[in-house]
């Protein structure tokens, strides 16, 4: 028995109930079920179908014996191979197995031991199957968590495994917002590791909640300093919406980075949560996949060790409680052992103890959350599968009817000692294949190069060492987190950071090395984390390939590796990454995507950096466009098979706090009319949609500005007078032109006098916020007019700081012979100097738009 004689009661944490959490109530339907066990008692009232029509017979399959796999020692080895041991895994074949049989019928009065089809194949309470529940309630609260600071400890209840626990959790924690609808104050957020599991970002996202990512060190999250959760959470901005009071962790093995979180962390993350009134999702998959060995030989580790024993209990429990397990007492302990106010929610699952398959899992919690919890489940998911719920109980708890048969040996189950050993074993084998892995890794991290050097005098033989990577050895999890250092690379200083750690993966996969790892952009919860971080890294998972694979697969990256590293062109990896398109995209769809990157490109050199980006953690295809000057942002979802497949305007993203309610909605709509429009097959359209889109919403401004409304345009009040008062210029565009990440678009127009040339100019930088952002606005002008009956010519042109291109711009216009024209090249540098090309770059893009405006000897003159 726990004790719980004086611990506090946990706190009412009923404020972060979402509203449709706090207006549930109990099902009417479940509320009957507690009145099915009463023996005897003649149904009628309950919608049942007749188990006796169930088509199963028996559910039954061979199982393994608990002691199947040898474990590995629960302390520390002062070497990874003094003492090493040699047991190998053998096929389950090579042992002796159990036959695990569930009945149709068990005559067990008793509705917490009773396991056969007709009680789990049939509607059941959303607790869980009773006799798996009672079992997996007791062997929390005495064996997993025994020291739960307050009274009466937690509660729990079965899930569809982890992805439907979180699911829950955050429905009922969370409320959902809709940039554009709800104001900007009630927006709620969560804060979450640096790099961490994307499929809880996906989860959370489509809520509108604020993603807030915390700095992270070996060990995991990080309590102070620059980005570390205190520093976060007492400088948080409020404009951007609510304190995050949800966090979202994996604190044993995290995933992607494999840090273990020690219990001294735990505390000071816990006090910090404690004092700004933060939930704490604790995910916790690996949790019996602790690696004793890897502690002493793990990188950079510091602080309390994280094998730390559980805390006390405190007065009058003079002595912590064990579990009653040498190997479960040896695990770092869960947040829930510092749990005073109530405030874990723990997700746990069997998907890595049996199979991922079975999709059955639980939620430990204080008990009001875990009341929510089934309310929600009542009227979602009602509880796992029956099968997969009576096979493990059978498994693990034996049958109490003499027809069943359980996991153990002589038809017994395993039981608890059973089920810890079985554990340990599978501990065991997955910390062998790690310790095979990282010696491997770690004897491959140097590229050894040889040469020559002379000197005055000799020559002289040279050895130099190049460090490829580095990585700590996991204390727990499945994974082991690579930071590549790209930084000694040859082709470092020639090429994006991101195109080399992309041109690394597609080498790896190649035939030589056949070597899948996961890049780090899959874990990065926010876009600047993407782009600054996340290409220095590869999860590398040792769990996933046969056992005897391990070994060679990890050769090969080593060998992959040190291959790419002897590259020295560019042309070698463009090589490979052309090949990899071409093999799995095709031609066709290789051109698609060039043509969109092209399109974003443009986009974003004209209107700005980030105009329209990917969406952070979201599919491939989703994408944020930003209009510009209007304070609103829309989701796009942009197909592989754009422009040939019409893209979609999904939602509305968000808008500004001060735009009036209603808003964004209103632009989303005008958004799918335009884009309904403008869409043909094979032509790119997002820059139309985005210049149709402005003009919308600049005509919305000027009748909200004559309605006496609030402009949305926030135009700038600082207009020439003259632009107020001379007659807008009928500009002809031309086609727009990228090269090297210089954008290039010009414009054409009637010009009658120099006056209007200047009117013309002023009036398109005054009014044009992209032609007012341009690196040089370049022009030239012919004309020619009558004065007192004499024949004037009036030409000049404008630099704009770009050398001598005025004077050839003129010159174009001379050898065109046209008159009365004003031509104005707009250059938006990329950073990429292009030298004399510019100009026949600068020139094309003039005489496209001279000929379009009917100007030149290719089209009818205006002389």
């Amino acid at each position: 028995m726990v004790c719980t004689k004086g611990k506090p009661e946990p706190l009412d944490l009923s404020h972060h109930y979402s509203r449709v959490t706090k207006n549930r109530g109990a099902s009417a339907v479940k509320d009957f079920y507690k009145y099915f066990g009463i023996p005897n008692i003649g149904n009628l009232a309950g919608g049942l179908p007749n188990h006796n029509y169930f088509p199963f017979d028996t559910l039954e399959g061979a199982a393994a014996l608990p002691d199947r796999f040898k474990p590995t020692p629960n302390k520390p080895v002062d070497s990874p191979t003094e003492g090493r041991e040699t047991f190998i895994s053998k096929s389950a074949n090579d042992f002796t197995t159990s036959q695990v049989l569930v009945p149709k019928t068990s005559a067990t009065a008793d509705l917490l031991r009773k396991i056969d089809l007709k009680s789990a194949l049939q509607y059941g309470t959303s607790q869980g199957y009773p006799p798996l529940y009672s079992y997996l309630r007791q062997f929390t609260k005495e064996n997993m968590h025994p020291n739960v600071p307050y009274a009466d400890g937690p509660e729990i209840i079965l899930t569809c495994g982890s992805t439907d626990g979180f699911s829950k959790t955050i429905e009922a924690l969370t409320n959902v917002w809709i940039g554009g609808h709800d104001p900007v104050e009630e927006r709620e957020g969560i804060v979450v590791e640096e790099f961490c599991y994307m499929n809880a970002i996906q989860a959370v996202r489509p809520r509108g909640l604020n993603i807030i990512p915390i700095t992270i060190d070996e060990e995991g999250m990080e309590a102070s300093g620059p980005g570390g959760l205190e520093h976060v959470l007492r400088n948080w901005d409020e404009s951007r919406g609510k304190r995050p009071h949800l966090m979202y962790t994996v604190t044993i093995g995290q995933n992607p980075t494999s840090g273990t979180l020690s219990l001294q962390r735990r505390k000071e993350i816990y006090a910090i949560c404690s004092r700004y009134d933060v939930v704490i999702v604790e995910d916790d998959p690996y949790w019996y996949l602790q690696y004793p060995s890897a502690k002493e030989r793990s990188i950079g580790v510091q602080g309390q060790s994280s094998f730390e024993s559980a805390p006390s209990c405190g007065n009058p429990c003079n002595k912590p409680k064990s579990s009653g397990y040498t190997f479960l007492d040896s695990l770092v302990p869960s947040y829930l052992s510092v749990d005073t106010d109530g405030r874990v929610v723990r997700l746990d699952t069997f998907s890595k103890t049996v199979a991922p398959g079975c999709r059955l899992g639980w939620i430990t919690a204080q008990p009001a959350i875990c009341e929510r919890l089934l309310r929600i489940t009542e009227t979602s998911t009602q509880q796992p599968s029956g099968f997969v719920q009576s096979l493990l109980a059978e498994m693990i708890m034996g049958p109490h009817n003499p027809n069943g048969r359980g996991g153990g040996r002589d038809d017994g189950g395993w039981m608890t000692d059973g089920w810890v050993r079985w554990l340990e074993g599978l501990r065991g084998n997955y910390e062998r294949r790690m310790r095979t892995m990282c010696e491997i890794l770690d004897a491959g991290k140097q590229l050894v190069k040889t040469g020559r050097r002379q000197s005055m005098s000799e020559e002289w033989s040279v050895v130099d060492s190049v460090h490829l990577y580095d990585f700590a050895w996991p204390l727990g999890g499945m994974f082991i987190w690579v930071k590549l250092n790209f930084g000694s690379h040859p082709l470092w200083k020639k090429t994006s950071h991101s195109k080399l750690s992309r041109a690394l993966w597609i080498h790896l996969t190649t035939p030589r090395y056949l070597v899948l790892v996961a890049p780090g952009s899959l874990f990065a919860p926010t876009e600047k984390i993407r782009e600054e971080k996340s290409y220095s890294y590869f999860r590398i998972c040792f769990a996933a390939v046969d056992e005897a694979d391990v070994a060679p697969v990890s050769h090969r990256f080593v060998e992959g590796c040190r291959s790419f590293w002897r590259k020295k062109k560019l042309d070698d990896i463009d090589e490979d990454m052309e090949e990899e398109v071409e093999q799995h995209l095709g031609p066709r769809q290789k051109v698609m995507i060039e043509d969109t990157e092209n399109e974003i490109e443009v986009i974003n050199s004209i209107y700005g950096e980030h105009t329209l980006k990917k969406a952070e953690g979201g599919a491939p295809e989703s994408y944020l466009l930003t209009i510009p000057q209007k304070d609103v942002t829309l989701c796009l979802s942009i197909p592989s098979q754009y422009p040939n497949t019409v893209l979609q305007v999904t939602a509305v993203d968000s808008v500004g706090s001060a735009s009036h309610k209603g808003y964004g909605i209103y632009v989303l709509k005008i958004a799918r009319e335009i884009l309904s429009k403008i869409f043909t097959p094979g032509q790119v359209c997002i820059f139309d949609l985005l210049q149709d889109l402005e003009q919308r919403l600049d005509e919305l401004d000027t009748d909200n500005a004559e309605d006496g409304t609030i402009s949305r345009g926030n135009r700038s009040d600082e207009i020439d007078p003259l632009v107020e008062t001379t007659k807008p210029p009928q500009w002809t565009v031309s086609t727009v032109v990228t090269e090297k990440k210089s954008v290039f678009l010009a414009r054409a127009c009637t010009a009658q006098s120099t006056s209007e040339t200047q009117a013309a100019i002023t009036h398109l930088l005054s009014t044009d916020k992209r032609a007012g952002k341009a690196t040089h606005n370049i022009n030239a002008y012919r004309i020619r007019t009558l004065v007192h009956g004499n024949e004037v010519v009036y030409q000049d042109c404008d630099d704009d700081g770009e050398d001598a291109a005025g004077g050839r711009l003129l010159k174009l216009l001379q050898i065109m012979d046209v008159w009365n024209v004003l031509v104005v090249v707009s250059r938006w540098y990329g950073g990429v100097k292009l030298g004399p090309a510019r100009f026949g770059i600068i020139n094309a893009v003039a005489r496209d738009a001279i000929i379009a405006a009917g100007f030149g000897k290719d089209s009818m003159p205006h002389r």
